[in-house]
């Protein structure tokens, strides 16, 4: 997963891609489905898919499943 910085975001992909930020500067590598449900708290990943798709659709990710 490669970070970009265009597109306006809503206040949950915000949060989603602050934490994937983080996330990779730490950890040197993207998390998986089920970390990144664990860090925002959701039991289904679908709410995550569709978050990564607007995230990639907005410019800021580029998401290779």
């Amino acid at each position: 997963m490669r970070l970009s910085s265009e597109g306006a975001l809503t206040s949950a992909q915000q949060e989603l891609y602050d934490w994937l930020v983080d996330y990779i500067a730490t950890h040197h590598h993207s998390p998986s489905i089920r970390q990144m449900m664990h860090a925002m708290g959701l039991r289904s990943p679908a709410p995550i898919q569709s978050r990564l798709r607007h995230l990639q659709d907005k410019g800021k990710i580029k998401w290779q499943e």
